[in-house]
């Protein structure tokens, strides 16, 4: 969805970066473009409230707003819309957002999008990358005090802004309601999956999956990180990416009974497709209508729903407030890597092992012998929770012996036997 660039981590000590892990920009933002499309008027906020409706700095979120060109209507907008996360999620650390008023193309209402950070101490999963503001929550330090956690541009040239705080007449876009939608894609509403020429893509540059990747499914539940499936770089990806994509995820199992589709049309959308919610099935003016692709002149949504609360969560942050509310608390889950034969043992031709884990869990698996020698290499990757991944092992190309499947990431190393005859 965005080209990616690779950022040094200044610091000054080998210690002091692997603790903070590495950063990424992200430079092709998702964009909210202006349409034709007209909502029906609704009953809307009557004013913004003065405060956020909780303490951020004990209940919530701080935020620290840097705002750049913004006349005062549209900087009460934003603000507005900044109190309302505030109170929606948590964090020890505050949130830097750096907000731009400036010239965007006459097609572009705003866009907005994080830094990112991976393998950093406390990440919940390596090689994963995760919005800013979600590593400095998850780790409980600011891991990067010189650069902003969020970055939005909002279109300066456009007329047709409402800066509220009543319901926008017909024909305006309601400010408010954008700034809360790119909002939601800096603190993590975003995935690194994109298609260039035909081919998919998890990212670019060094690429890698975000957070809200070890989440995507096809509409038959078959993870999309799965790269013996959709492998990275390939046209059956990029038919993945353009076909029916689902998010799944314990909080969004909780609230909706299921997985929820995304915006995946056949041709794909820069800025627009994967990183949104279905425009058919959430519509204008509901609460989860908030991140389709589209917002509609007129449109008014106050508050996240159900199902952009529960992504939310899913891609990593603790919940606050209305949204902790919406969701409820969430089952427990096991982290450990479990492992399950599939084919015989001993096995003198070929067999399977199916490995499984309930949370996202990057592996390192290679078949080694009873010296502890790597003698087949099944590299590392994401196993994602809550979904199989099965390695075929060729047995007739191993001489006669007792191995191990040796798989390295979970809370201990997991060791399963096989023996081979001959």
């Amino acid at each position: 969805m965005r080209r990616l660039l690779t950022l040094l981590a200044a610091v000054g000590q080998a210690a002091t970066a692997s603790a903070q892990g590495e950063v990424l920009r992200a430079t092709d933002l998702c964009v909210l473009p202006v349409t034709a499309l007209q909502a029906p008027p609704v009953a809307a906020r009557a004013a913004f409230a003065a405060a956020p409706d909780c303490d951020p700095a004990t209940e919530g979120a701080v935020f620290e707003v840097e705002y750049d060109g913004f006349p005062p209507g549209a900087e009460a907008a934003f603000q507005a819309a900044v109190d309302t996360w505030s109170c929606r999620i948590r964090s020890p650390e505050p949130i830097r957002v750096l907000a731009t008023w400036e010239a965007l193309a006459p097609s572009t209402l705003g866009s907005a999008g994080p830094f990112l950070y991976r393998n950093f101490d406390g990440a919940p999963t390596r090689d994963v990358w995760y919005a800013s503001a979600l590593a400095d929550a998850l780790t409980g330090r600011d891991l990067g005090e010189d650069r902003p956690d969020i970055e939005a541009f909002f279109n300066s040239e456009f007329d047709d802004w409402h800066f509220g705080p009543g319901p926008p007449p017909p024909g305006e876009y309601d400010l408010y309601t954008v700034v809360l939608h790119e909002l939601a894609h800096g603190l993590g509403f975003i995935g690194a999956m994109t298609v260039e020429d035909n081919v998919g893509l998890v990212g670019e540059d060094p690429g890698g999956p975000f957070s809200y990747d070890l989440h995507t499914r096809t509409a038959e539940g078959a993870p999309l990180l799965d790269s013996d499936r959709f492998p990275d770089g390939s046209v059956r990806l990029a038919t993945a990416l353009q076909s029916d994509v689902r998010f799944a995820g314990r909080a969004v199992d909780q609230v909706n009974g299921g997985s929820v589709p995304l915006y995946t049309p056949p041709q794909w959308v820069q800025g627009g497709s994967y990183s949104h919610l279905s425009e058919d099935v959430y519509r204008v003016n509901t609460p989860d209508g908030l991140m389709t692709p589209f917002i509609a002149r007129g449109e008014t949504v106050t508050e996240p729903g159900d199902v952009v609360c529960a992504v939310i969560a899913d891609v990593g942050w603790p919940l606050a407030g209305d949204c902790a509310a919406r969701v409820g608390s969430l089952p427990d889950f096991d982290p450990t890597v479990t492992l399950e034969r599939l084919g015989p043992n001993p096995t003198s031709t070929r067999t399977t092992i199916r490995l499984s884990s309930e949370v996202a869990v990057s592996v390192d698996v290679g078949l080694v012998d009873v010296l502890g020698r790597r003698v087949v290499d099944f590299g590392t990757f994401v196993l994602v929770g809550g979904a199989a991944r099965s390695l075929r092992i060729d047995a007739t190309a191993l001489g006669a012996g007792v191995y191990f499947l040796s798989v390295r990431g979970g809370p201990e190393p997991v060791l399963l036997p096989l023996t081979v005859v001959h």
